[in-house]
């Protein structure tokens, strides 16, 4: 009763100013914040699952008999789980140059990006991709979202499962969140790092690595260069790299 009376003492001062502040709703608000900080990783893959799901269907996915589908396959063979994770590869048929991986492991790359690049490149990239989840950097980022929609909704009751409670909308709004939001400078050289290290398992030179981020660096922010908005500074990484023993 003491911690529940402190709680609301402190929230009362630190907004004592909004005198119409509904401290009930509040507190529901900060038991929301509170269950998506902490949520279990089981969640975050269905979440994450979920998140797949709706982008597949707002995306045309390239079938299985497809070139960019068969490429893809041929790239990533050698690895189908990391660290335990299962990994799903799918291209998407846009011209657009962006890839990304979700918490669960699901990866995507649009067939821009394919065309702009080399196999190599694109082992770079998928590689990169998944350092971002294998690091723990895809799990952080779906919950900075996760966050938002709690702040903003503060519908989730205590106890229940997120991934349950959310509606399509959500998962939508968390999903194209995710895509399109910024890795940090030091999150970024961590999954270069790692794309380094997928192409040396893979026997590929370092190069390859140099090559793809000086691509995306020419690309100067062209319109269908979505993947600069999402990863920053692309020479730069790859003048770092270049430098790597």
């Amino acid at each position: 009763m003491m911690k529940k009376v402190l709680f609301a003492s402190l929230l009362a001062l630190s907004l004592g100013a909004c005198k119409t502040l509904d401290v009930a709703s509040a507190i529901e608000a900060g038991s929301s914040l509170f269950q998506a900080a902490s949520i279990s990783d089981d969640e975050m893959k269905a979440i994450g699952l979920q998140s797949a799901q709706k982008l597949d269907a707002e995306n045309k996915t390239a079938p299985a008999s497809n070139a960019y589908a068969k490429r893809l396959n041929k790239i990533t063979k050698n690895f189908k789980s990391y660290n335990g994770i299962p990994l799903n590869f799918k291209v998407y048929l846009t011209k657009s140059v962006n890839a990304f991986a979700l918490p669960n492991g699901d990866v995507r790359v649009y067939a821009g990006l394919m065309d702009l690049m080399t196999d190599d490149e694109v082992l770079f990239v998928v590689g990169h991709e998944i350092g971002h989840v294998i690091e723990g950097h895809s799990k952080a980022r779906m919950r900075t979202n996760l966050l938002a929609t709690a702040a903003r909704q503060a519908a989730v009751a205590s106890g229940n499962s997120i991934a349950s409670t959310l509606s399509s909308g959500e998962i939508g709004e968390l999903a194209h969140n995710f895509v399109n939001a910024q890795y940090s400078q030091s999150q970024e050289y961590d999954a270069d790092t790692f794309g380094l290290k997928i192409l040396k398992e893979n026997n590929r030179p370092k190069e390859a690595g140099v090559s793809a981020l000086r691509k995306l660096a020419s690309l100067n922010g062209g319109s269908n260069a979505s993947i600069l908005s999402s990863h920053p500074d692309s020479l730069k990484r790859a003048e770092r790299i270049a430098n790597m023993k």
